[in-house]
């Protein structure tokens, strides 16, 4: 019995070539894409979760005043709260910190190499007892606490020496700290946030007492403690924070060590982070994608199952209970589902590449392959068979159920009840479709707004050279005086980040606020001439002048002066990082941040140290006259450094490539999504006209036209079509109010007529294949339609 169902199920497939393709591969399709979606949310939920004790192991967040009113959520947090958290609260068993130190110049020997920035970090010497990185040598309770001790990883240890055996060799690190190594870590996991290649002693600091370090903070809670507990202490600790320390916060939370990843955009970190919501936003396309080719087969087998109506009724002449028809049909249904399996798993590995392009700009963060994954593996598996089950259960009860002599005079499901089902799997289809074109549509149209916003600032000819580490003024003059003498270099000068992404903060007290009120604003390190080399523009004041020595003025943005709330405010004095300086100008607002996130209050002043990029205005000259120049004047400056720079218009698009690749992804997404509704179409469009023929030829008798013929099919899902067009506006609609203006501080004025265009987009092709099965049937001979059977 079971073998002659398979027989039967493989004839079918064979015998309706075009149904079982369009099923079988858009299931297929469907799955890998799911699969991939799917792994990576898994791999990001999965982070940090190594560590042992990891549900145990929280970053303290501190919630900052700014202003009256306002207050920002950042991970930094000053040095000695460390040991007041342990001394105060015997709930915490252990806590930690570290640094992260900038773009550093590691010396071995005669040799010098950048160290990738943000990844030498200065941590305490329980660090590696803290969190669990797996160690290759060294002992991790003894490592770092001898003074001038640095830990490596696995890559870093062959990059600087060629070898693992380098316990006890030297590296010299910031051009004039020896530092002894005394173990290797491995490399640093996948799943981490703490990603580091060195780990630097902490005795270069007095970690306890010097209140202007800044660091993340991590505790590790006594078991059965639970973190509610702590935080609401927390608000009692804060009212007896030692007096006369700075940044003293409104409050402080714990953010558990396995959200670090997903965490809120709004806290300010020390790791990079994904943005929570283009996360699930992923996860969502990905599950939409499943849903529409899984109606797409479940309409068409649907379809297909009601034409052997008269195949149930001989069955049941002949003596076939309603159990055995119900296993037949199921059983057809799950194979052909089972069938998408396999090919499911080559279409991941296919797609695979593209994914992990679009949607991951370091390959390490775009999860492990499928294969190394056998839950996903299963739940895929699982979720097949559903699909299987679902599209055959609906027709096994209906057809297992009838009457063989109500089948055999043709009364089989008339009325609009038969159809219900059909129609609002096609309306949920097309709506998923469009809703990933209108998405598409605006990442594209967001993108384009970036690009071409205004940022205040000129970007275009700007080139900046990365220093490696942090020099003088005094250090930099003779290389920046060599530079001015090209007559294409216009401006040379310095700063401590790089514009396009420089975000430092800090807490600044305005003269005359009340109790002493702070506000937090984005602080920037620069050099003389800054200002004229980006070409901000100045609105009250004037820029710096070395003829005035204006080493204790700033120039602040109109931000700051509007949250302020100054009518004059040249003279005004702010105190901020230990010093006190004399407002001598007004910038207009400038984008030196990433364009995610609003714009801040801003205070640029002169800094005579720690500069680590020079800043370069360029004329409309060639690139190439400048670089050989630049190029001969570095190898006097630092010879054993090689010279590297890019162009800050490069920078600010690369900022953006993350948008405009996501955008891809979606387009790729959505265009699968169109065809195979569009191909489910095509199919149901032929089942109807099929099953229609008669009436067809009918009303052809009668006197209809082609064109009333067409308009009568067409209209039925037209009208299908429709509904799901406007279903989609709806829901995207919701979804663009809700979370696009969520996810970015500026987000472009998308209008009507996305919406009119991704109807566009959506619908021709899914008119044009109904209209391809309408027509034909159409210019059908009414004699061959009248003798169909």
């Amino acid at each position: 019995m079971i073998s002659n169902y398979f027989k039967i199920a493989f004839r079918n497939i064979i015998k309706h070539k075009s149904y079982s393709i369009i099923n079988i591969a858009g299931l297929a399709i469907g799955l890998a894409i799911f699969s991939l979606t799917t792994g990576l949310a898994k791999f990001h939920h999965s982070f940090n979760k190594f560590h042992q004790d990891a549900d145990r192991i929280y970053c303290v967040i501190q919630v900052l005043p700014s202003g009256e009113t306002g207050k920002r959520h950042s991970a930094l947090t000053r040095a000695p709260l460390r040991k007041l958290l342990v001394d105060e609260f015997p709930e915490i068993e252990d806590a930690t910190r570290w640094i992260i130190t900038g773009r550093t110049v590691v010396k071995q020997g005669d040799r010098k190499y950048y160290a990738e920035e943000g990844r030498v970090w200065i941590v305490d010497p329980n660090f590696l007892k803290f969190f669990t990185f797996e160690m290759i040598s060294g002992d991790p309770e003894n490592a770092l606490k001898e003074p001038g001790s640095v830990i490596l990883t696995e890559s870093t240890a062959r990059k600087y020496f060629g070898s693992l055996d380098v316990v006890g060799e030297t590296l010299t690190i910031w051009n004039n700290y020896d530092f002894v190594v005394k173990g290797i870590t491995k490399d640093v996991p996948a799943t981490s946030s703490l990603r580091y290649e060195a780990l630097v002693s902490s005795d270069i600091y007095d970690w306890n007492t010097n209140w202007n370090i800044e660091g993340a903070t991590f505790v590790k809670l006594s078991e059965q403690t639970r973190p509610a507990r702590i935080e609401q202490k927390f608000l009692d600790f804060i009212n007896d924070y030692p007096s006369g320390s700075p940044d003293t916060p409104k409050n402080l939370y714990l953010l558990p060590i396995s959200d670090l990843n997903l965490q809120p955009t709004h806290i300010r970190g020390l790791w990079r982070t994904e943005i929570p919501q283009v996360h699930y936003l992923t996860l969502m396309i990905g599950i939409l994608v499943l849903l529409a080719v899984c109606f797409n087969f479940m309409n068409l087998a649907t379809a297909q199952y009601f034409t052997r109506a008269k195949e149930v009724g001989v069955r049941k002449v002949v003596g076939a209970s309603r159990n055995q028809l119900m296993g037949q049909f199921l059983g057809e249904s799950v194979l052909l589902s089972l069938t998408a399996f396999p090919i499911a798993l080559v279409f991941n590995e296919i797609l695979r590449p593209l994914f992990v392009y679009l949607n991951a700009s370091d390959p390490s963060r775009a999860g492990p392959e499928l294969w190394s994954d056998p839950i996903l593996i299963l739940l895929l598996f699982c979720i097949t068979i559903l699909v299987g089950v679902i599209a055959g259960s609906y027709p096994s009860f209906i057809l297992s159920r009838l009457a063989p002599v109500k089948v055999f005079k043709g009364n089989l499901l008339r009325g609009r009840k038969a159809a219900l089902v059909r129609q609002l799997l096609i309306i949920l289809q097309f709506a998923s479709a469009i809703f990933f074109v209108l998405t598409t549509l605006v990442a594209f149209i967001q993108h384009n707004h970036l690009l071409k916003f205004d940022v205040g600032f000129q970007k275009n000819k700007v080139l900046v050279i990365s220093l490696g580490t942090r020099y003088t003024r005094a250090e930099l003059g003779p290389l920046k005086d060599d530079l001015k003498q090209h007559p294409d270099i216009r401006y040379v000068s310095a700063a401590s980040g790089v514009p396009a992404n420089w975000g430092s903060e800090s807490q600044v007290v305005v003269e005359g606020a009340k109790n002493a009120q702070t506000w937090i604003m984005n602080i920037y390190r620069i050099d003389y001439d800054f200002i004229e080399t980006l070409e901000l523009k100045i609105l009250q004041g004037r820029s710096f002048s070395r003829k005035r020595g204006d080493s204790a003025s700033v120039v602040v943005n109109q931000t700051a002066v509007r949250e302020l709330k100054w009518e004059n405010p040249i003279g005004k004095k702010l105190t901020f990082r230990g010093r006190t300086a004399v407002v001598v100008g007004v910038v207009k607002d400038f984008y030196i941040k990433n364009l995610l996130f609003r714009i801040y209050p801003s205070v640029l002043y002169i800094e005579p140290n720690y500069l680590n990029y020079l800043i370069i205005k360029l004329s409309d000259a060639p690139l190439s006259r400048v670089i050989n120049f630049m190029e001969n004047r570095w190898r006097i400056f630092s010879p054993d450094i090689p010279l590297e720079y890019f162009m800050l218009t490069d920078r600010h698009e690369k900022n953006l490539l993350g948008i405009k690749k996501w955008a891809a992804l979606a387009g790729v997404f959505s265009l699968i999504t169109i065809l195979f509704s569009c191909l489910g179409l095509y199919g149901l469009a032929s089942y109807v006209t099929q099953r229609r023929t008669k009436e067809i030829g009918v009303r052809k008798a009668h006197g209809a036209t082609n064109t009333n013929i067409i308009r009568l099919i067409a209209m039925e899902f037209f009208r299908l079509v429709a509904l799901g067009l406007v279903l989609a506006w709806v829901a995207f609609y919701v979804f663009d109010k809700i979370l696009v203006g969520d996810i970015f501080a500026y987000s472009a004025n998308t209008g009507p007529g996305i919406y009119i265009l991704a109807g566009i987009v959506a619908m021709i092709p899914a008119l044009a294949a109904v209209l391809l099965q309408t027509i034909k049937a159409a210019r059908a001979n009414p004699i061959d339609s009248l003798r169909y059977e």
